[in-house]
């Protein structure tokens, strides 16, 4: 939350003189009617010392707001002291994908095509095995679990995606003034995003989907509640700061109101941020008049969980990348049946006979099971980074025409955890950054480094949230092996591996080649 300059009263002395002054003038009225000819001439006064009070009365509720928060006033300023906006912590900007730009218009591409030919022509492989054995894989395991239910699972996200619009519709309450965000708005917001997330994630227990079924659900509920929280919040936080600059220039307005010269700059100091904040959003939609079900409609399809009145848009589509997006798209899912079907299936089926055996007599097996899950488990890893932030993003940005294509960075050079944590999903990392980093600070006055915590801790939380739906038990090795991260990433920081960064990027992709599989086997076998 933004903090509103503090905008203190004359003196309690004057406030209390007016009082009763006011209380007086009633108190002639009601109890001596027959003398209204006597104090007529000095209702003119009592009006306007009851005006008086009452705009004083105003002040003085807002000044405990103001002066809790007034440790917080520096957020409105940067080091040079000039005017900052809130959102200034995230910028859209026209940009390719790092595959389309860095990779195929470089030198390297003859790498990444050769890597792609043998992933082929290692499923071409297996699919020569299957017809040598007499089966189909249409007919196997995977595709059957995927093709339960799924009208179903298809019917029950249409309606998860249709009830979001409740947050709209609470914006158009508070925009057309049935509702106060700060009294009101904010906390039916929170209330519903509550019991959007906790009604899907029951519905989809209830209604008995699988397990696939299930965590697609949870993944997308995810995405629409952090569309809706940042929805919500950008223009819940604009309303407050319109209804502040309201009250700052109805208080200046008010020639016979006597403030200090404190007070008046206070008040000015609010008008000018004020101004510069709504100001700053947009040059073609001036809030609030984004709050329509046009912006809100278009804003619900961009690839992108963080809200901004204008975004930077392309002029055309291209068909034929879509199309190619497109056939990638079906490609890698195939391939990734192919690796699921062939290698992570019957390992997954072996690990789960292993619960039948006492703890100690586990052990031993789950080391073999272990090591041989790691090679299918990192491609599968690899497969469903490509698929999503390359492949299913960047085609639908295409369509919706949205520019910024930077849903990720060059990960695969972390030297640290904090790193790849950072550039291995780039819409997420802003959500955080923003609703969760810098929200903590400002609302909580929480340090960095408790920011920081409770952002880890949140996102683990979550991690561990879909491990429960996948594997229907609640076991908390995700959010361990989450939070030890913290320590890591200081590791990575001292002198000793300042300057070692192979060293620091073969850390990295030892945990990344190891830590899925160990992670999932876990889960399977204790």
């Amino acid at each position: 939350m933004m903090p509103i300059p503090v905008a203190r009263v004359d003196s309690e002395t004057q406030m209390q003189a007016i009082k009763r002054n006011a209380k007086k003038e009633r108190s002639k009225i009601h109890n001596f009617p027959s003398k209204s000819q006597e104090i007529g001439g000095s209702m003119k006064g009592f009006e306007e010392d009851l005006k008086e009070y009452d705009i004083m009365e105003d002040m003085k509720s807002h000044d405990l707001v103001l002066i809790k928060k007034n440790a917080q006033i520096s957020n409105r300023y940067d080091k040079k002291g000039e005017l900052r906006s809130r959102f200034g912590d995230i910028s859209f900007n026209q940009s390719r994908s790092i595959f389309d730009s860095s990779i195929m218009d470089t030198s390297f591409r003859g790498f990444f095509i050769l890597a792609w030919m043998a992933v082929g022509m290692l499923a071409l492989k297996t699919l020569v095995e299957y017809e040598r054995n007499n089966t189909r894989i249409y007919t196997s395991n995977i595709i059957r679990i995927m093709r339960k239910d799924l009208i179903k699972v298809g019917f029950a996200d249409l309606l998860m995606y249709l009830s979001m619009y409740a947050t709209f519709f609470l914006q158009k309450l508070i925009k057309n003034g049935y509702l106060d965000w700060d009294n009101t708005g904010m906390y039916l917001q929170h209330i519903y995003q509550c019991s959007f997330l906790f009604f899907w994630l029951l519905t989809a227990k209830r209604m008995e989907f699988p397990w696939i079924g299930k965590i697609f659900l949870l993944l997308h509920s995810l995405v629409m509640l952090m569309k809706m929280h940042s929805y919500a919040f950008y223009n819940g936080y604009l309303f407050k700061i319109q209804k502040e600059l309201e009250f700052s220039q109805r208080h200046l307005k008010n020639k016979k109101q006597k403030l200090d010269k404190e007070t008046s700059a206070a008040l000015q100091k609010s008008v000018e941020f004020c101004k510069f904040e709504l100001a700053s959003q947009s040059t073609t939609s001036p809030f609030p008049s984004n709050v329509n079900l046009k912006n809100w409609f278009w804003y619900t399809m961009y690839p992108t969980v963080v809200y901004e009145i204008d975004y930077p848009l392309t002029n055309e589509i291209r068909w034929e990348y879509v199309g190619t997006k497109m056939l990638g798209i079906f490609g890698v899912i195939f391939l990734m049946i192919l690796v699921a079907e062939s290698w992570l299936y019957p390992l997954a089926l072996e690990a789960i006979q292993l619960r039948k055996l006492p703890v100690s007599q586990r052990v031993s097996p789950y080391i073999f099971i272990l090591l041989e899950m790691a090679p299918p488990f990192l491609l599968m890893y690899m497969l469903v980074f490509y698929l999503i932030w390359e492949l299913i993003l960047n085609a639908v940005a295409e369509l919706t025409g949205f520019a910024d294509r930077s849903f990720y960075s060059e990960w695969w050079n972390s030297v640290s955890w904090d790193e790849f944590a950072r550039d291995w999903n780039l819409p997420v990392h802003r959500f955080l950054l923003r609703h969760v980093y810098h929200s903590s600070i400002s609302a909580f006055q929480l340090s960095r480094y408790n920011a920081t915590l409770f952002t880890f801790l949140l996102s683990s939380f979550v991690h561990e949230l879909t491990m429960y739906v996948i594997f229907g038990k609640f076991r908390g090795y995700l959010l361990y092996f989450q939070m030890a991260q913290i320590p890591l990433t200081y590791l990575s920081r001292t002198k000793f591996m300042a300057d070692r960064k192979i060293l620091g990027n073969s850390i990295f992709w030892l945990g990344i080649s190891t830590g899925p599989s160990l992670l999932c086997s876990l889960y399977l076998v204790f």
